[in-house]
């Protein structure tokens, strides 16, 4: 996706990938960490500030002015990801509803572009469907063409 997104850290393992958001409010440092989940090659997308312990905060609205930068950055870890675990299976589940609608308004300008690459899910009454705009989406699901 040709979008403007900041530069990304990885670390070893390339399960966690490290940036920092630059905007109104400062230098904010962001970890966006893929977790294996039980089901083999599942793995939930977390993402947010890096707390003091260095930890995620998916819980603190940064509000930093740049969000749509910030959403490509992640949508890029996500590509690097599955680079080298091409079988992975990325679920993402926002840690508020107004969260969740802007992962899928981010997700519904860019559909054409991220299903060149991605077969995309939504769950939606804890079923996945094909991903449809303006759908009330609890969860996503990616897994690379």
């Amino acid at each position: 996706m040709n979008l403007d997104k900041y530069s990304i850290e990885s670390s070893e393992n390339n399960i966690c990938f490290y940036f920092t958001s630059i905007g109104r409010k400062g230098s904010i440092k962001k970890l966006i960490k893929f977790q294996a989940m039980k089901k083999l090659n599942y793995f939930n997308l977390s993402f947010g500030d890096i707390t003091v312990n260095d930890k995620i905060d998916d819980k603190k609205i940064t509000d930093n002015g740049d969000s749509q930068k910030v959403l490509a950055t992640v949508a890029n870890a996500v590509i690097k990801f599955t680079d080298i675990y091409p079988d992975a299976r990325i679920v993402i589940v926002a840690s508020s509803p107004e969260r969740t609608r802007l992962y899928r308004i981010g997700i519904s300008n860019n559909l054409n572009e991220i299903n060149k690459e991605f077969t995309l899910l939504g769950l939606l009454n804890n079923k996945w469907e094909d991903f449809e705009p303006g759908r009330d989406y609890k969860a996503f699901l990616a897994k690379r063409k």
